[in-house]
């Protein structure tokens, strides 16, 4: 799914949202090299907000200070996990790489998908253990960061969730 495309305006970053979250599932039992890898169905995920405002690490950002600025949003991811039920799985989170400066994000949790964080072009484990239940609703709150000055165009963040399973 299509997550946050962003304009820079003055002195304040908007994240732009429009879909959600992403993750990857993948099995745990039998080696790595013989799983096979599916991207997660999350129709039904929800940014719950249309536009992320973006703040400077610092007031006055500047040549030798901190350009960084940040937002927060609470994502409801839905995943349907049901060709995979009750196998041993391993869920990633990834985010696809974008043009321009680097993204990172990082998130807190309410449920069974561990808390972490990545930067554009990675991904990350969230979870380990049996796939299940069907349709899995989870909670995020997700923090993006990026350098304010570097950011001067529309950009769109793709994140998304996949599963790896045995053969």
């Amino acid at each position: 799914m299509t997550w946050f495309p962003f304009p820079c305006r003055a002195n304040l970053v908007r994240f732009g949202l429009r879909c959600a979250a992403a993750a990857l599932l993948a099995w745990s039992a039998g080696p790595q090299a013989s799983a096979a890898t599916f991207r997660i169905d999350e129709t039904g995920t929800v940014v719950n907000a249309a536009v992320l405002n973006m703040r400077w690490h610092q007031l006055v950002p500047g040549r030798s200070s901190d350009n960084t600025v940040e937002g927060t949003v609470r994502v409801d991811v839905r995943l349907n996990l049901a060709p995979w039920i009750n196998k041993p799985a391993r869920i990633y989170m990834v985010l696809a790489p974008v043009s321009g400066e680097r993204v990172k994000a990082r998130w807190t949790t309410q449920g069974r998908l561990l808390p972490g964080s990545l930067s554009s072009g990675d991904r990350t484990l969230v979870f380990e253990g049996p796939a299940g239940p069907a349709v899995w609703n989870e909670s995020i709150l997700l923090t993006l960061e990026t350098d304010g000055q570097r950011l001067v165009q529309l950009q769109t963040l793709n994140f998304y969730f996949e599963i790896e399973v045995s053969p």
